[in-house]
């Protein structure tokens, strides 16, 4: 990337940065179309291509720039206090809302990171994905599992979480305008109804 992105109108930086993330979310590295992203930030190709020299250089600069962005935001608004894994959930989902703000599709791009397949796009940017997955796991360091029910397999509870809150961002998403209050409102029903299964007492099998 040519450093004098920097040095264009902070306006104009985020059309391009927002144009970039939301075009490689919805369709993934190898058909996002920087036809497309051009049209959304309402920027020249020729402008666009001064700055990043190709499309694996402009990929890896919006994923390096939104993991930072929202682990600058976690690592100031998170409550270092949390033991409990559900109020953990909720605030990183918190600070995720709180970036969209600014950079509307963050929560929907770091989300297309685990379904990437593109070998050139994993290889460019798997660093930068295992630094936001270590500051995920930051923020879960003092929670205490104890209270789950002994039954409670952690791997298939994490990805049950996973799954299902990936399959809510996506239907918000889906939607002509991303509704912030109707997006929470299904993630904390959601584990409110997780948190009554993992202390559950297990039903005895006949």
């Amino acid at each position: 990337m040519n450093e004098k992105f920097f040095d264009l109108k902070k306006e104009k930086q985020d059309r391009m940065i927002n144009g970039a993330m939301k075009v490689f979310a919805l369709n993934g590295y190898a058909r996002a179309s920087t036809d497309e992203m051009v049209k959304e930030a309402g920027v020249s190709k020729g402008l666009w291509f001064h700055y990043f020299e190709n499309k694996i250089g402009l990929y890896t600069f919006v994923v390096d720039y939104a993991i930072k962005y929202l682990n600058m935001e976690l690592t100031a608004d998170m409550p270092a206090e949390n033991t409990d894994f559900f109020d953990t959930t909720i605030e990183i989902e918190k600070v995720k809302m709180l970036v969209r703000r600014s950079y509307p599709y963050v929560p929907l791009f770091l989300a297309s990171l685990d379904k990437e397949t593109s070998p050139e796009a994993l290889e460019a940017v798997s660093n930068y994905i295992e630094v936001y997955r270590e500051r995920i796991r930051e923020a879960y360091a003092n929670v205490e599992r104890i209270e789950f029910a002994p039954y409670v397999d952690d791997r298939i509870f994490d990805m049950t979480i996973s799954y299902t809150m990936k399959g809510i961002l996506e239907e918000e998403y889906a939607k002509d305008v991303f509704d912030e209050k109707s997006y929470m409102g299904k993630i904390k029903v959601f584990l409110s109804q997780m948190r009554k299964m993992s202390q559950a007492a297990p039903v005895e099998e006949p």
